[in-house]
Order: C-alpha cells, then structure tokens, then sequence
C-alpha cells in the first residue's frame, strides 16, 4: 500500500476531512499495492503508521471512517472467501485510475 502521508502530508487536514473527502485518498493508497486482498483490520493501522505517533490513533480512527465510507459506496467490498480481506470493486478500481495526485494536497 502506498503511504497516506505521500499523498495527505499534512496530519491536521487528514483529521479534518470528512469521511468522504478522505476516502478518494484512501483509495488511491489501497489501489497501489500487489496484493489483490488487504487484510480489513491493518488498513487503518498501516496508513496512519507515518504520522507522528501522539497522532496515529485519531488519524487511524479517520482513515477507518473513511473506509467504511468506500464500503457503503461500493468502492471497496468484503472477500467472498475470506470476510477478513477486502478487495476494490470494478467500480473502486474505476474511480482509483481517475485519481489525481495533485489534488491531494487541496482537498485534504
């Protein structure tokens, strides 16, 4: 997965965006890995894992919120085999090709 704080360096804007606004960003990350599954319960964890540590927990919380947000938007869905792993959907890989990077920085 690639880093949040390449594409969100700021840690104040990750705690501010809203779920939704954070999400594309999330996305993009999950979207640039090898793996076709991620194990559910170490996205929030691995993402925030860059930032100053007194910040990892609330950013952490942000991230899981923002997650959950993918899910009800059908961007990202549980394994049919595992319910411990997630995978981006046709529509969630769809919408993670037309990120751009250097909107990143604007919008969170």
């Amino acid at each position: 997965m690639k880093p949040l704080k390449d594409v969100c360096p700021d840690p104040d804007k990750v705690l501010a965006a809203e779920p939704e606004e954070l999400a594309p960003h999330v996305l993009h990350c999950l979207s640039n890995t090898s793996e076709p599954n991620i194990k559910r319960a170490i996205i929030a964890r691995h993402l925030a894992n860059d930032y100053h540590a007194s910040l990892q927990h609330d950013i952490a919380h942000a991230i899981q919120e923002a997650v959950q947000w993918l899910f009800a938007q059908c961007l990202v869905g549980a394994s049919p085999y595992d319910p411990e792993l997630i995978f981006l959907t046709r529509r969630g890989k769809k919408v993670a090709s037309d990120y751009k990077e250097e909107l990143a920085n604007k919008d969170v």
